[in-house]
């Protein structure tokens, strides 16, 4: 009878540590991204599993799938990290647990390189992404135009689903958008009797403007004071995004005579867009621009990165003389 008890007792003992050996133990050798597009049947998952080297004991999986059966496995990006158990790769599949994909947004030029960097990571085109942006649904639900969509996308990183729709990516962005543009922002933009979107553009021009981060509140209080005055912005940056010469060192009269609306040497007020995605910190410098009774500034002629700030064209003039004085000296075009 003791014998038997005993037999008995390495027995349990003994199932109970092949079960747990088959369920807990780590069963995934290299880290591996799974992703897919639709739904997938579990035979084709595993095959792709295998053949990456992603298993490290296809037999135990096999064992443990005749109690815990799958037919097919989610659409989803689907992570299995080093040493994850066989009941955590099932789990997985099974119920559709698929991990989020970091998005991370710093900088754009435009609204097609938001959706070139969203088609090369998302499970939808770049393509798509611009035709939603430019639906009149859209367009109506965010209060944008065509000219002004990058208004939407701040500087981020999101964690969000790799299968995502092309509306619930732009939703979870414009949530950002909203989250940033509280009731204290919005009482400073209506101050400086502008809407969120027109301080979102003239924070565009800051941004490509400034070299030094403690000049960007000051460069502000210069556009406001023209725009106040009713004076053209006349912003170098405005005429390089007219006429699509990123690479020019210097803006010559072929850019500031193109004939675009967004060249403000050209043209009176804002441009209809945003030339670039500007910084959060370069709104909020927008929002807290310096006051001051400057109208103009331009590079410092030492080259040192900082700018020379003038309230006549006189004295702009001079400073501008120089500094033009210096370029060609260094044969910069």
């Amino acid at each position: 009878m003791r014998r038997f008890f005993v037999g008995a007792v390495l027995l349990c003992f003994a199932s109970v540590l092949i079960i747990y050996c088959l369920l807990f133990l780590g069963n995934v050798s290299n880290e591996y991204h799974l992703k897919l597009r639709t739904s997938s049947p579990i035979n084709s998952v595993i095959d792709e599993l295998l053949q990456n080297e992603v298993i490290s004991s296809p037999y135990k999986l096999d064992l443990v799938q005749t109690f815990y059966p799958i037919t097919t496995v989610p659409a989803g990006r689907y992570l299995f990290r080093k040493g994850m158990s066989t009941k955590e790769i099932l789990s997985k599949l099974k119920n559709g647990h698929q991990d989020p994909i970091s998005f991370t947004l710093s900088t754009a030029t435009f609204i097609e390189d938001v959706a070139s960097k969203a088609g090369s990571k998302m499970n939808f085109d770049s393509l798509a992404l611009i035709e939603y942006l430019r639906s009149d649904s859209a367009q109506t639900k965010y209060e944008i135009n065509q000219e002004n969509q990058l208004c939407l996308f701040l500087p981020n990183t999101h964690e969000i689903y790799w299968t995502a729709s092309v509306e619930d990516f732009v939703g979870r962005f414009h949530k950002d958008y909203t989250d940033f543009w509280n009731s204290e922002r919005k009482s400073k933009a209506q101050t400086l009797g502008m809407s969120p979107n027109q301080v979102y553009i003239l924070a565009s021009m800051v941004q490509k403007e400034y070299s030094k981060r403690n000049e960007r509140s000051k460069i502000a209080g210069v556009l406001l004071n023209r725009l106040k005055k009713s004076m053209p912005l006349q912003v170098d940056a405005t005429c390089k995004y007219a006429t699509k010469d990123f690479a020019a060192k210097r803006v010559l009269s072929y850019h500031t005579t193109f004939t675009s609306p967004y060249n403000t040497y050209q043209n009176q007020g804002l441009t209809p867009g945003p030339i670039c995605m500007p910084e959060r910190e370069t709104i909020d410098a927008v929002l807290n621009a310096e006051s001051h009774q400057y109208l103009y500034y331009c590079a410092d002629p030492s080259l040192n990165g900082f700018h020379v700030f003038s309230t006549t064209y006189k004295e702009h003039n001079s400073v501008a003389s120089k500094y033009h004085q210096r370029m060609n000296e260094l044969k910069m075009k």
